[in-house]
C-alpha cells in the first residue's frame, strides 16, 4: 500500500504538487496528480503544499494496534525531535502515555544515534572512502539510490539511529516488536526496506500518535500518565541529531583528511550531489538532511506549524535528571551495517525530434516561444515535454498556450458572430461589446464602454431576466427600417447580463411582403371563384331552356312516329291472308 495516498476527485489541476516536488515524481493522469513511488523520496512536500488536501500519508495505527494485540512485548523508539513537537511535555509523561496505550518499553532513539556516531568516527579515522555522506535521513538515502546512484559508494555503510536502536532493544529485551515514532514519512519506507535492517515493525508519526490519543481521549495532564520508571540516555549529546549539523556535533574523530560540511534542504542536497557527480569533488565528509533545519523541520513538524528556529530551542544536549537511570540498551554494543542499492527508474528518453514534436503541439516552434514559466509544475518547457513523452505529464498542462488558444477561439467567435453581443453590469452599464455591435449600430466600442445600455435595450428586459431562469426574448422595432430580436440572460454568479441582438429587419420585411402576397392571392382567388360561379349559373340557365325545348321536340317526334306506325299492322295481316 502506497505511503502517500490520494483522495480521488479532489485534485483541481493546480499542479502545485508538481511545482513543489523536487524530483518531479508526480504523474498527472485522468485529472489527478499521483505519486510515482519508484521515484518518490517521501519528503512530504506534495502533502504539505496541496491546497485541497488531496494527498495524505498512510495511517498505520491499526497495524500498531494489531501488533500490541499479538502477544509480544512492543517497544517504542522515540525520535529526539519529540521534545520540539510536544514542547513542554516531559519524557516521563511521554513514556507514561505510550505505556498507557499498551507499549512495554519506551526509549529515546538518541541511544541508537550514539552508536551510529561511534561508527562514523571509525570511518573518518580509517580514511578509506573518497567522500563520506553521513545521514540519519532516509529521504537522503532514497534521493541517492533513486536519483544519484553513482554516489551510493559515498553513503556511510551504517544503519540509521532508528534501526541501530531497534537492534539494541531486540538484543537486550529478547523476542519483542519495535515501533518508531517521529516527524517523518520516509521512515515508513525505511521500516519496510529489508536492506535497511528489517528490525522495525512499524513507523508512525507524531500526528498519527495525536489522533490515536484523541480517539482514546487520553491527555498528558490526566492522572496516572507519568511513568515513574522512566529510563534515560547515557550519551545525552546525541539528542541534537535532529538539528542541522547535529551529526557533526556528536563526532569525536580528530581526522584531518576530510572537510566536514552540513547541508539541509533538498535543493541544497541535490545541488551538492550534482556537483559531486560532475565536478569530481573529493575529501568531503557531508552531513545531509532533506528537510530544511533537519528533522525538526520535517513534514509533520511543518504541518503542525512548528517553526525550525523555535523548535531548535527545545532540543538540548545536556544531561536530564532521568538520565541518572539510563536504559540498559545505552550500555550495549553492536555493529550496525547498512547496505544500499541502485533503485533508479529506467525511464526512456525522447529524441530531439520527439521533444520538438511535443513542443510544437503547444505552439512552441522556436526556443524563443518556450516561456519556461513553470505553471505546469516543470522548470522548463523541454522538461515538461520529456515528462509528456514518459507518460508522467499531460500535454494539456501548458496553461499559457491553452489559455491563449481559448481566448483566440472566443475572440474569433465573438468577432465573427452575426449578432451584436453586449456584456452589461448589474447597474446596466456596458462593459464590453463585439465588432458586430459596432457595425450594427454605427458606434465605436471605446465610446460606449461604461455607458448606459438603455439606448439599445429597454430596462424592463433586464429586470425580467434577473428574475427568470431562462433567457428573455423580445422583438423590438428600433426604427421603421430596423427591427431586432433582443435576448437577455443573467449570470448571477458574476452579476452580469449578456445581451444578444439579432437584426431581423430583412426577415420581418420579407414576412410582410409574404403576407401582402397571401392577401392578394386570396383576393384574386375569390374573384375567380365569384366569376366562375356566375358563368356556371349562366350556363345552367341556358342549359335549362335548351333541355325544355329538346324535350318538347322529342315528345312531338315520338307521338308522330307512333301515329305513323299504327295502320301498318292490319295491312300486313291482309297480305298474309291473301297468300
Amino acid at each position: 500500500m502506497s505511503i502517500v495516498q490520494l483522495k480521488e476527485g479532489n485534485c483541481q489541476n493546480c499542479y502545485k504538487c508538481i511545482r513543489n516536488c523536487p524530483v518531479k515524481s508526480i504523474e498527472f493522469k485522468n485529472g489527478n496528480a499521483a505519486v510515482i513511488e519508484k521515484e518518490c523520496i517521501l519528503c512530504g512536500e506534495c502533502i504539505a503544499c496541496c491546497p485541497q488536501n488531496t494527498k495524505y500519508a498512510r495511517n498505520d495505527i491499526s497495524e500498531v494496534r494489531a501488533l500490541l494485540s499479538a502477544g509480544h512485548p512492543v517497544a517504542v523508539s522515540l525520535a529526539p525531535s519529540w521534545k520540539a513537537y510536544y514542547e513542554n511535555v516531559g519524557f516521563d509523561q511521554m513514556s507514561g502515555m505510550l505505556k498507557k496505550l499498551g507499549f512495554s518499553y519506551v526509549e529515546e532513539t538518541a541511544i541508537g544515534a550514539s552508536q551510529v556516531s561511534r561508527e562514523y568516527d571509525a570511518l573518518l579515522d580509517e580514511g578509506r572512502m573518497e567522500n563520506i555522506i553521513f545521514t540519519a535521513c532516509s529521504s537522503v538515502v532514497m534521493l541517492v539510490e533513486r536519483h544519484y546512484p553513482s554516489l551510493i559508494r559515498y553513503l556511510a555503510p551504517v544503519s540509521s539511529p532508528m534501526m541501530a536502536h531497534a537492534r539494541l532493544m531486540r538484543e537486550c529485551y529478547g523476542d519483542i516488536r519495535v515501533v518508531f515514532i517521529g516527524p517523518c514519512y520516509s521512515k515508513k519506507n525505511e521500516a519496510s526496506d529489508p536492506l535497511a535492517g528489517g528490525l522495525v515493525n512499524n513507523a508512525i508519526t507524531f500526528e498519527e500518535l495525536d489522533g490515536w490519543m484523541e480517539e482514546q481521549q487520553f491527555t498528558f495532564a490526566e492522572d496516572g500518565c507519568t511513568d515513574a520508571d522512566v529510563k534515560g540516555v547515557k550519551d545525552y549529546k546525541a539528542r541534537v541529531y535532529p538539528t542541522a549539523c547535529g551529526i557533526l556535533e556528536t563526532l569525536q574523530s580528530q581526522d584531518k583528511l576530510y572537510r566536514r560540511i552540513a547541508i539541509d534542504g533538498v535543493e541544497d542536497c541535490m545541488e551538492l550531489f550534482h556537483a559531486m557527480e560532475t565536478e569530481g569533488l573529493t575529501g568531503l565528509a557531508v552531513e545531509a538532511n532533506v528537510c530544511k533545519g533537519s528533522c525538526i523541520g520535517g513534514p509533520v513538524m511543518r504541518k503542525k506549524g512548528k517553526h525550525v528556529f523555535v523548535a531548535r530551542q527545545y532540543i538540548e544536549d545536556k544531561k536530564m535528571l532521568y538520565d541518572r537511570h539510563y536504559a540498559v540498551t545505552a550500555d550495549a554494543k553492536a555493529d550496525h551495517p547498512r547496505a544500499f542499492t541502485d533503485r533508479r527508474g529506467k525511464s526512456a528518453m525522447p529524441t530531439e525530434a520527439q521533444i520538438r514534436a511535443i513542443l510544437e503541439k503547444t505552439g512552441k516552434y522556436t526556443p524563443e516561444q518556450e516561456l519556461n514559466c513553470g505553471s505546469c509544475g516543470y522548470n522548463s518547457c523541454r522538461e515538461k515535454a520529456i515528462a509528456v513523452f514518459q507518460g508522467k505529464a499531460d500535454i494539456n498542462m501548458c496553461l499559457p498556450f491553452f489559455r491563449e488558444r481559448a481566448e483566440n477561439i472566443s475572440n474569433t467567435i465573438l468577432s465573427n458572430s452575426p449578432n451584436a453581443i453586449f456584456a452589461i453590469d448589474s447597474d446596466l452599464f456596458v462593459q464590453d461589446l463585439n465588432e458586430t455591435a459596432e457595425r450594427m449600430f454605427g458606434i465605436k466600442r471605446q465610446d460606449y464602454l461604461n455607458m448606459p445600455v438603455s439606448e439599445f435595450i429597454a430596462d424592463d428586459l433586464f429586470d425580467r431576466a434577473s428574475r427568470s431562469d431562462v433567457p428573455v426574448i423580445e422583438k423590438v422595432k428600433l426604427r421603421e427600417d430596423f427591427i431586432v430580436e433582443e435576448t437577455v440572460t443573467y449570470i448571477p454568479q458574476h452579476k452580469i447580463y449578456v445581451a444578444f441582438i439579432k437584426n431581423i429587419t430583412a426577415d420581418e420585411l420579407s414576412e410582410l411582403e409574404l403576407a401582402k402576397m397571401r392577401e392578394h392571392t386570396i383576393e384574386v382567388a375569390q374573384n375567380v371563384i365569384d366569376k366562375q360561379m356566375r358563368v356556371a349559373q349562366e350556363i345552367a340557365s341556358l342549359l335549362g331552356e335548351t333541355t325544355a325545348e329538346t324535350k318538347v321536340a322529342l315528345t312531338t317526334l315520338k307521338k308522330s312516329m307512333e301515329e305513323v306506325s299504327e295502320p301498318l299492322e292490319p295491312k300486313r295481316q291482309n297480305e298474309e291472308d291473301s297468300l
